[in-house]
């Protein structure tokens, strides 16, 4: 009998990435969210928390890196050569909790299947896990991953994944998108082309980096179970790095203006409910910038408050003006599918006064910008 197998694609999300004991310096902490797909599987599967340990992190550059450990005598995969960091404790997964989502050929394949996933040496980033800011001042996290399902023969490796805090699409089977029939478009209970958005900057007001990752992928053609099958991920991470008020608050105002094509591809074609939840996640990053300027306010000496009054006023004119989208799309009703044209304006000088606002705090810190490069 066919044994069967999930590519490392379909677990990239649960990975805690690389440490190095000697070389310890920050620490990520993994909390919450989910896995979607393969495909049709449901339900969404709830993520383990996990730690990422030994990062490197330049905030000035922002760019970082998690070091690679070798465990005495090394740690092995079941294959017995793949040495896997021995700081990692990726945790165990169960994939495909309601059978029923599957059909034919495929029906009951993941049924109590548990699988492993660890960081490899081997491949272009040597077991170590990157990190660096793009141009967007996105957070994107690059490593190379292997998928060990308890037996050598169906260990799956995948070099240089990347998660971002930014977006990502949910794509098309590769089926669809080679024009072929019987793809899955849809990952679990995203259907394909859905947008999931993630984020960074200091949301809980400590003091600490955090946000939110994601990814998405195929299942390679070559795998056993449901391939060229969407698959994606989002979920949480608290960081020991410490950021200022400030620049927490320009982080969250460059992820509201990295929104933009999400919100205006939302303003008409039938997609209001879409409009709603992104007008409302901008709302709330707003909020968090608040709390990222009254900590600044706090902490500032009292001859230099002055000072922050325009940082204030700017943001609290952005908050204004996102409350009018939200009023109207809470608590009307348009029968026509399509926003009003006082909603794309009120977004657009949203989008605009987020950027002006994040420029003037770029400049107010030096105008520095990411090391990493990248779009």
């Amino acid at each position: 009998m066919k044994r069967t197998i999930i590519p490392a694609l379909v677990l990239l999300a649960c990975l805690p990435a690389t440490a190095s004991a000697a070389a310890e310096q920050h620490v990520f902490n993994l909390h919450g969210g989910h896995f979607f797909g393969p495909g049709p599987i449901v339900p969404d599967t709830a993520l383990p928390d996990g730690s990422i340990r030994g990062i490197s992190f330049d905030l000035d550059k922002l760019e970082g890196v998690a070091a690679f450990a070798f465990a005495t005598g090394g740690k092995l995969l079941t294959d017995g050569k793949t040495i896997a960091n021995a700081n990692i404790d990726g945790g165990a997964l169960e994939i495909g909790g309601k059978q029923d989502a599957l059909k034919g050929e495929n029906k009951g394949k993941t049924e109590g299947k548990t699988f492993w996933l660890y960081a490899v040496a081997g491949g272009p980033n040597q077991g170590r896990e990157r990190y660096r800011f793009d141009a967007n001042y996105n957070m994107v996290w690059t490593v190379d991953i292997g998928l060990d399902p308890g037996f050598p023969e169906g260990i799956v490796r995948v070099n240089g994944f990347e998660l971002t805090t930014g977006i990502r699409k949910v794509p098309t089977s590769l089926q669809t998108a080679a024009k072929q029939p019987g793809g899955y478009d849809k990952a679990g209970s995203l259907a394909s082309g859905t947008q999931i958005v993630g984020r960074v900057g200091d949301f809980d007001a400590d003091g600490f980096m955090d946000g939110i990752i994601v990814a998405t992928a195929n299942v390679p053609m070559q795998a056993d179970l449901l391939p060229g099958a969407p698959v994606a991920n989002q979920r949480g991470f608290k960081t020991d790095i410490r950021i200022g008020p400030l620049f927490a608050m320009e982080l969250t105002l460059r992820g509201i203006v990295n929104m933009r094509p999400l919100v205006k591809g939302a303003l008409s074609g039938g997609h209001l409910p879409e409009l709603t939840e992104r007008v409302k996640d901008i709302y709330d990053r707003l909020l968090a910038a608040r709390r990222n300027y009254e900590s600044a306010f706090i902490a500032a000496a009292p001859q230099k408050r002055a000072e922050l009054q325009e940082i204030e006023w700017r943001l609290e004119s952005i908050r204004e003006m996102t409350y009018i989208p939200m009023a109207f799309l809470t608590t009307y009703n348009f029968p026509s599918g399509d926003a009003p044209w006082t909603i794309g304006d009120a977004t657009t000088r949203v989008f605009d006064k987020a950027q002006a606002l994040a420029d003037l705090l770029e400049k107010r810190r030096g105008g520095k910008k990411p090391a990493g490069g990248g779009a």
